[in-house]
């Protein structure tokens, strides 16, 4: 391991110890070429050997080298030496938001909000260049002099089109995305996930789920629901508790549509002043209109005509009595003429059903609506029913499936939720095995397409099985 002192490769002097780590330890140092101080990250000697480790270092240099932003830490060069590889970065006279967590507890919302927003910038910038961080956590986000956030450490970064790597699934499992957790293909979402998560930490002081393992709480990120964050602080905004919570959303597609929707929402939210306490409001009844009154003279009285007890009243009566009964018995008969009987359209696809809506004089209004065994596009109910009687033009309401529901099948013996499916019309076929607790094997830990997720018809479920175990 180098010392304080040493030169590396003839161009970086250590100058002092900045940290240290499981995977490598950070020196501050000068650049004698550039005349200027970097920090410089060394790969512990016991894993110099690590082909993994060390491509992780590779990766590093060349995601995080291809992003220049002044929210993201730049990497200058790369290099080996003494049999290990080091990275220069740039230096970042700061602490990282572990430290400042450890020093302060919760943030104030305003600052929390900005350097979320500072970090947002940079997942910007980095998705827009195809590459996912995944690892968004306080450690890893460091703060300048200026308060400034910096997102570092790409070392597991990668393509949005590539699955998780095992160690990346659960070596941050307070933050990880409940996507990632079960090994299923991560894209920029994942990120904002875990900035939410990061998020919730900064403004409450607690990660949104705590466990005993990283599996235990890489579990919950999947399944349990979270504590809203205004259980924990009440002082913080409704916006705020809002941004947290849509990022912290289980399913990908109900979280922000990108990082640049989640800055402005974050920059929105800290921008918004802080409201004080309302001043009690008092209500002043109104002016007393409804006493107001049209005089009526005292002695007015109805004209002659119209004292139905003058002698020639009934005449009237008479002439109007057989008008009255064309009334009464001609205008159902009219309406009924006018009125057209409804087709039974539940069950049939769209398009029939539309034909025979036109065909009955009525007009046809859709509304989707996911359910448990109608394929999408098919007729699920109707108002009004069949064979009622509606006015022609008359609009009939019907609702469409947009398709089925996956059921929730995580956690189950893989064999019983196999029969137990085949039953209800879904095939379920284990796709690859988690290493997970002998108290787990079996059993299925993730699925693909996602509990409560829609999907056209009923289908396959790909799982994953703990184990190892034998195929169920």
């Amino acid at each position: 391991m180098p010392n304080v002192g040493d030169v590396i490769q003839g161009r970086y002097v250590l100058r002092a110890k900045l940290d240290s780590g499981a995977m490598a330890d950070l020196y501050l140092a000068n650049d004698l070429r550039l005349n200027r101080q970097v920090a410089l990250k060394v790969l512990s000697p016991e894993l110099a050997g690590d082909v993994g480790a060390v491509d992780r270092f590779r990766r590093e240099a060349e995601s995080a080298g291809a992003l220049v932003h002044p929210n993201i830490v730049t990497v200058y060069d790369w290099g080996r030496v003494d049999d290990t590889a080091f990275l220069v970065m740039q230096y970042v006279a700061g602490a990282d938001l572990r430290k400042l967590l450890r020093e302060r507890g919760p943030l104030a919302e305003s600052e929390a909000l900005r350097l979320a927003a500072d970090v947002a910038a940079a997942l910007e910038v980095a998705h827009s260049h195809g590459i996912v961080h995944r690892d968004v956590k306080p450690r890893n986000v460091l703060v300048d002099a200026n308060g400034t956030a910096l997102l570092a450490d790409f070392g597991i970064a990668a393509p949005t089109d590539e699955r998780a790597e095992p160690e990346a699934v659960y070596a941050t499992a307070l933050y990880v995305s409940p996507e990632q957790a079960q090994g299923w293909p991560v894209d920029g979402r994942g990120d904002l996930y875990s900035l939410g998560a990061m998020l919730y930490e900064l403004l409450t002081g607690q990660p949104p789920f705590r466990g005993d393992t990283p599996e235990a709480i890489a579990r919950q990120h999947v399944h349990a629901a979270v504590v809203a964050p205004r259980r924990l602080c009440p002082q913080l905004s409704a916006a705020t508790e809002r941004i947290v919570l849509q990022a912290l959303e289980k399913h990908p597609s109900r979280r922000f549509a990108n990082a640049g929707e989640m800055r402005r929402a974050l920059l929105g939210a800290a921008a918004q002043p802080k409201r004080s306490s309302p001043h009690p409001w008092s209500w002043t009844a109104p002016r007393r209109w409804w006493n107001w009154r049209v005089a009526r003279p005292s002695s007015w009285t109805a004209p002659r005509s119209w004292n139905w007890a003058a002698p020639r009243s009934w005449i009237w009566v008479v002439a109007a009595a057989p008008l009255m009964l064309l009334l009464v018995v001609g205008a159902p008969r009219l309406a009924t003429a006018r009125q057209a009987s409804v087709p039974r359209l539940a069950g049939q696809t769209v398009d029939a059903a539309r034909h025979a809506a036109a065909q009955a004089g009525l007009t046809l209004e859709l509304q989707e609506l996911p359910t448990q065994d109608t394929p999408a596009g098919v007729i699920v109910s109707q108002d009004p029913q069949a064979d009622a009687h509606a006015p022609a033009g008359a609009t009939v309401h019907a609702q469409v499936s947009s398709g089925v529901t996956v059921p929730d099948i995580t956690g189950q013996p893989c064999a019983s939720a196999r029969a137990a499916q085949a039953t209800a019309g879904w095939s379920v076929k284990p796709a690859r095995w988690r290493i997970a607790n002998i108290s787990e094997f079996g059993r299925i830990v993730a699925q693909d397409p996602a509990p409560g997720s829609v999907v056209p018809s009923k289908g396959q479920i790909a799982v994953q099985v703990a184990g190892p175990v034998g195929p169920c």
